[in-house]
Parts: C-alpha cells; sequence; structure tokens
C-alpha cells in the first residue's frame, strides 16, 4: 500500500506528470528533457529524482549522459485513466528550439 501512496504522491505535480508525459515517447536524455520541461536544470534533476525513487522511473547512464524510461506499468494505467496521451514528435521538437537542437546534435 505505501508503494502506491508513493507512486500517487510522485504523480501528484505538474512538472513531474509533464516529465513522464515526455518520457511516454520512450527513453530520452535528461538533457532533452530539461528545455522541454522549461525549468531550470537542478529543479528537473530534483523531481526526476522523486519519480526514480518512487519507481515510476529507471535511469541508465551513457558516457556522460542520463537515459530516462518509465519504469512503471502502474503509470501508465494511471496516465491513460487521466487520458494524458504522449506528445506529438513534432510538437516536441517543433515547440522549443533549444530542444530541436539538441535532438540534432545527439
Amino acid at each position: 500500500m505505501k508503494d502506491k501512496i508513493k507512486l500517487l504522491k510522485a504523480l501528484g505535480d505538474d512538472t513531474r506528470i509533464k516529465i513522464v508525459q515526455y518520457l511516454l515517447n520512450g527513453e530520452q536524455c535528461a538533457c532533452t528533457i530539461v528545455p522541454y520541461i522549461g525549468k531550470a536544470q537542478p529543479t528537473v534533476s530534483q523531481h526526476l529524482r522523486i519519480l526514480e525513487e518512487a519507481g515510476v522511473l529507471e535511469v541508465r547512464r551513457q558516457g556522460v549522459n542520463l537515459l530516462y524510461k518509465i519504469k512503471s506499468k502502474e503509470t501508465v494505467k494511471i496516465l491513460k485513466i487521466m487520458d494524458i496521451k504522449k506528445m506529438d514528435r513534432s510538437i516536441i521538437l517543433g515547440g522549443s528550439p533549444d530542444v530541436a537542437g539538441i535532438k540534432r546534435r545527439m
């Protein structure tokens, strides 16, 4: 029961929901998440840590990059219930010049 409460608390923040929504498109580097969220890197890192500790995300290191993906199937079910869909790739890449530039460099 405590794990489920921790999961729901982790998803109880607009920024964290936006991060998880972004990750519905698959594994992403933290370097692309930060500009998409539009908050300072330390703030996004804190939210990523909370999501990881709650079991929502898993992280792996690839060189100097940290790659995040959704770990919890329950999270995906909750997002479906809330009618939160994955982001359209054209919106992601077209919405922020910083994100598009990072994606091209990767």
